[in-house]
């Protein structure tokens, strides 16, 4: 009687046991099984998602205004004013364009009497990266690079001849940005203009070329 009792038993224990492990198995295989939808999902998304310039960033917010510089030309400094406008992508990434035009007359270097003097213009690409934007106040890096031109007194061009001349002309600035508000900063820059295809007889690109000192406000938002 024993015996039959101790037999029921085991048997009884084998089957539960059994039971537990099968579940276990079937509750492993559903885990691993949705895992991998889980990842062929996310591999899915990730493979089909494209490329862009800049890379994952997404679009954070639209910024302009005004810009006020000061320009080395010759020896002395001519005001330069324009305007900006833009987007913003994740946060610290600034893509927009921009044009200027001397509000004074430019000068050569090393003038003399004889020297002409012209007016200047140029617009072009903005590219600037500002780390650390959520604080108040943060470095700025900025670039620019577009068309330009200048045009010469007409009193120191010779008959015949063109008073116009165009170029290309890049800027490089650093300096840093104040948040005054959530949809106001200041920036103040400094950085050197560079000028590449000036050809004229009595202005060269080193006339064009200078220091710049700016002033920028900006007035958007970020979202």
């Amino acid at each position: 009687m024993r015996l039959l009792t101790v037999l029921c038993f085991c048997l009884f224990a084998t089957s539960f046991v059994s039971a537990q492990n099968e579940g276990y198995a079937e509750t492993t295989v559903l885990a691993h099984q949705a895992q991998e939808t889980t990842y062929d999902a996310d591999l899915g998304l990730h493979q089909g998602r494209e490329r862009t310039l800049l890379g994952d960033l997404d679009l954070s917010g639209a910024w302009g205004g005004p810009t006020y510089n000061y320009s080395m030309t010759g020896d002395d400094w001519a005001l330069v004013r324009g305007g900006f406008g833009g987007l913003e992508f994740g946060e610290e990434f600034f893509l927009g364009y921009g044009g200027w035009k001397g509000r004074e007359s430019f000068t050569v270097d090393n003038p003399t009497d004889a020297s002409p003097d012209f007016q200047f213009q140029h617009s072009g690409f903005i590219l600037a990266y500002s780390p650390l934007s959520d604080k108040v106040i943060h470095p700025r890096i900025t670039t620019i690079i577009g068309p330009g031109k200048i045009d010469i007194n007409p009193q120191f061009v010779p008959a015949g001849e063109d008073s116009r001349d165009r170029m290309l002309v890049g800027q490089a600035m650093v300096g840093f940005e104040l948040n005054l508000f959530q949809w106001f900063r200041l920036g103040v820059d400094g950085g050197y203009r560079f000028a590449s295809g000036v050809d004229t007889p009595t202005i060269t690109a080193q006339d064009v070329s200078g220091t710049v000192l700016q002033i920028e406000a900006r007035f958007g938002f970020s979202w």
